[in-house]
């Protein structure tokens, strides 16, 4: 028999791609996390007070159970102990809209506002339903201003299906995106809605 016949055979310890030989897997994985550090430690920035971004972006999250008939907002920003000038939030209720028909947001009567100043949340609770939010947070740094802003409005309503609730919600602010149905409960609530970026001159 021949020595090549009894010669070993030989194998590389891991089969490697392509995209192995030129971006391997933990240089990515430490690029990445590098990457998270900077965006996500205000520490970094200067005066500990970040420029309009990622850090300052406002989010409303909207909450609901079943069993109570409650609805619970939030206004505050992505990032960690991010203080906003002013954040105001407006709300309408005593409307007709029933999840899926249009609103005529020109006609909402804004009867109750929260004015703050130097916040970092502003908490809404109401069990008004169908309910509008009309929200405004500016924030301000060395390294610039912004507005965000959203016009929403809110509808809880007995499900057939299911035998719970469904949440319906529409909004009148371009670029605004919010889902609509969702079923109320645990799995899909509370779910996070990211305000409109206006800039600083604010909404037109």
């Amino acid at each position: 028999m021949s020595e090549s016949l009894l010669s070993p055979i030989r194998t590389s310890p891991r089969p490697r791609g392509r995209l192995g030989v030129y971006a391997p897997w933990p240089l990515v994985g430490v690029s990445l996390l590098l990457v998270l550090m900077i965006l996500l430690t205000p520490v970094l920035v200067r005066n500990g007070k970040p420029a309009p971004g990622i850090l300052t972006q406002a989010e409303l999250v909207v909450d609901k159970t079943s069993t109570n008939a409650s609805f619970h907002f939030y206004v505050w920003a992505l990032g960690e102990e991010i203080r906003y000038d002013e954040i105001r939030v407006g709300v309408a209720a005593s409307f007709n809209w029933t999840g899926t028909s249009s609103i005529s947001w020109n006609r909402l009567n804004w009867t109750v506002w929260d004015n703050e100043s130097n916040m970092l949340s502003v908490i809404v609770n109401t069990v008004a339903n169908p309910v509008a939010l009309n929200i405004s947070a500016h924030y301000t740094s060395p390294g610039g201003s912004t507005w965000y802003v959203g016009l929403l409005a809110f509808y809880a309503s007995p499900s057939s299906s299911s035998g719970g609730e469904s949440l319906y919600s529409a909004t009148a602010t371009s670029g605004l995106a919010v889902p609509s149905p969702l079923a109320v409960n645990n799995d899909t609530l509370p779910v996070a809605i990211l305000l409109a970026n206006v800039g600083p001159g604010g909404a037109s």
